[in-house]
């Protein structure tokens, strides 16, 4: 039968519905898919060596004929298979253990190619080499003699497979690959075609051409992400909106009420918002910062706007403590301007949410939850505005859960920055604001990393002395609430009764985790807030948000379990007062960590910048970890680094915006639609 490239990879020869199932858990379940599979390294054996020249630990490829072909017993009872080859300058030997096929495959007189790394015991030997055999049929060499792709496996799939299957695909079926761009445009931007592309990308001819493979097919991919979101945007805006009168006496009195001045930052996002929200279609924007940086402040005025326009404001936050902090917080600077506020979180009385549902029906206010917000019985009316913090922390389909059946403004925030350009390339469909100064006064924590845990006394001793003598409080953060036999991390409420017994008998101590119930955790923060705790032993719960001026010092402990962008966040709990010098303290075994926790802890050491720590975050983890492709509904880039190759991202924006400019989308819709169907783009709101 005649295949396409849409037909499974099972009917490919020498694939079957085994190897096809084995295959589907690397992503490929087409033909298509394997061309678009990208090697995860390559080997260069493209220049044979004379065996004479050849050293030890050089990656070698050799070519010669079989001169003898042995298997023997060793010691231990292992069996060895050596097959010897020589190319008349000197013998090598490949060996094998425990792979009786290979006397069976190998025979006296052969011609092949053997490649690997050149090891030596009573000779030069190389263990399990690549080979290919020289025979009329195999003219070209796919395992050796050049440079070799090698793929990603899993459990019963061998390179030597993977590489036969390719090749035989773009054998076959590279002929079947449309080219969809425009001549002119590749001549314009200076890619190759897109055949040669994945050809290359497979079997390069050269570096030259693996890098000009790699660079078209990235292209492609932001191209067709960036057109997607640039046509959704387009059709957003011909939504009908809420056009807002944003000269609203509530904002003006709220600005005018705090205790301190916007800063130009603040001020500049602020106006970019009122303008989208005076706009007839709706408001789809990212306000991004650094921890403290002021976003909440700005966000309030905007939801001002809003309900002086007689509408209602969804704010929904990702946890329970800061949905507390929050409306605490909001309860505090709205106090004098009669504007209703009401709290949904999930262990709420019955009555008080019942209660709570028919009064968001009779006023117009600000309903601020968690994904309480999202249950089937909450209808927000009248909804103008929907303000979602640490939107990183929902999925696609809870944004857009939240939104309801009409076109409100969106607002979405975020504390783990991201530079523009970068932003730009993978939050294409909103707009980006961002606040990049501090407010004034504010102190960067001074950050240490104790890399001996024997010197945790000598810390613990410290903060007892500082609290003492300055009246200052502490958190000391652990990573999970219970042991866990995999980590080997001690329970955080075991450690905490040895620490409060060991090191703060005479101070005021609580502990808090995630599966306390809301009143309990809301209890123990206001205790902590007021007068009634010194030391605050907790998990990650208070991560985000919270907001405890006094608290300037904090102990991360076993900080090689956490991410980059988790300790900057934990770190912004302090330093919120601007009379106070603070401490983050990282406590981990630099004897016993990884590279990568080690090098997460020397750059939070060195770095306050948010922006740059997100960038180096970038490096550590890649793209698609670090935009969290599983979870959150992001593209997996496979070819292109948002880091690496940021000055692509305006010239892919200036081809979307000359595709549309000549009304020539509709030669692309075809492809946008294809890549949508395996999931591989973001539906943002």
């Amino acid at each position: 039968m005649s295949l396409e490239l849409s037909d499974s990879i099972q009917w490919i020869k020498g694939v079957g519905p085994k190897k096809a199932e084995l295959l589907s858990v690397l992503n490929v379940s087409t033909i298509r898919d394997i061309l678009y599979l990208p090697p995860r390294k390559y080997l260069d054996r493209s220049e044979i060596k004379l065996i004479k020249d050849i050293r030890v630990n050089d990656e070698v490829t050799v070519e010669g004929k079989v001169v003898s072909v042995n298997s023997r017993r060793s010691r231990k009872g292992k069996l060895l298979c050596d097959v010897s080859v020589y190319d008349g300058s000197g013998i090598i030997v490949g060996r094998w253990f425990n792979q009786s096929w290979v006397k069976d495959r190998f025979n006296t007189g052969d011609r092949l190619f053997f490649s690997g790394k050149v090891e030596f015991y009573r000779g030069l030997y190389i263990l399990n080499p690549d080979y290919e055999f020289l025979t009329e049929e195999e003219t070209e060499l796919i395992h050796t003699g050049r440079i070799i792709p090698v793929y990603p496996l899993t459990k019963d799939l061998g390179q030597r497979f993977m590489r036969r299957t390719v090749n035989y695909v773009l054998q076959d079926f590279l002929e079947k690959i449309e080219e969809p761009m425009p001549s002119d445009m590749l001549k314009k931007y200076d890619l190759i075609s897109l055949d040669k592309a994945l050809y290359n990308l497979h079997f390069p001819e050269n570096k030259s051409l693996l890098s000009k493979a790699r660079e078209r097919l990235a292209f492609d991919e932001l191209f067709y992400l960036q057109l997607f979101l640039t046509l959704n945007r387009q059709k957003a805006r011909e939504r009908k909106g809420i056009s807002f009168e944003i000269k609203s006496n509530l904002e003006k009195k709220f600005l005018s009420a705090l205790p301190f001045n916007l800063t130009p930052s603040q001020k500049k996002v602020l106006s970019e918002i009122e303008q989208d929200m005076s706009e007839s279609y709706p408001m789809n924007r990212l306000l991004q910062g650094d921890v403290g940086s002021g976003k909440t402040v700005v966000a309030i005025a905007a939801m001002l706007i809003s309900v002086s326009n007689k509408f209602n404001v969804a704010f929904m936050v990702p946890t329970e403590v800061l949905a507390y902090q929050h409306y605490y917080l909001m309860k505090k600077f709205l106090s004098f301007l009669s504007v209703p506020l009401w709290l949904l979180v999930g262990n709420m009385n019955q009555s008080e949410r019942e209660k709570i549902l028919k009064e968001i029906n009779k006023k117009r206010g600000i309903i601020l939850g968690t994904h309480a917000l999202l249950e089937e019985d909450v209808k927000i009316p009248v909804l103008g505005l929907v303000v979602i913090d640490e939107q990183h922390r929902f999925g696609v389909n809870q944004r857009a859960k939240v939104r309801g059946e009409g076109h409100p403004d969106i607002l979405v925030m975020s504390a783990t920055p991201i530079p523009r350009t970068l932003a730009l390339s993978v939050y294409g469909e909103l707009d980006v604001s961002t606040i990049d100064e501090m407010p004034p006064g504010r102190i960067f924590s001074k950050t240490k990393w104790v890399r001996n845990p024997q010197n945790r006394a000598r810390v613990y001793n410290w903060i007892k002395e500082k609290i003492s003598k300055e009246n200052c409080k502490a958190y000391i953060v652990f990573p999970l609430i219970e042991e866990s036999e995999s980590l080997d991390l001690r329970s955080i409420e075991e450690e905490a009764e040895y620490i409060k017994k060991t090191f703060f008998s005479d101070s005021k101590v609580a502990i808090l985790h995630g599966r306390m119930k809301s009143r309990e955790k809301d209890k123990i923060m206001k205790a902590f807030k007021g007068d009634e705790v010194d030391v605050l032993i907790s998990t990650t719960v208070i991560e985000v948000g919270i907001d405890v001026p006094q608290a300037n010092i904090m102990v991360v402990e076993d900080a090689d379990r956490f991410g980059l962008a988790q300790l900057h966040q934990l770190r912004g709990r302090i330093g919120r007062s601007s009379n106070k010098k603070s401490y983050f303290i990282m406590i981990a075994d630099k004897d016993s960590i990884t590279d990568r926790a080690t090098l997460r802890l020397d750059t939070l050491e060195n770095i306050s910048s948010g922006f740059k720590l997100s960038e180096v975050d970038l490096v550590l983890r890649g793209p698609g970890e670090f935009f969290g492709t599983k979870q959150h509904g992001f593209p997996d880039f496979k070819f292109f680094d948002p880091f690496a190759m940021r000055n692509m991202i305006g010239v892919v924006r200036n081809a979307v915006k000359n595709v549309i400019k000549k009304n020539s989308e509709d030669k692309f819709l075809e492809e946008i639609e294809r890549i949508r169907g395996k999931s591989q783009f973001l539906d943002i709101a």
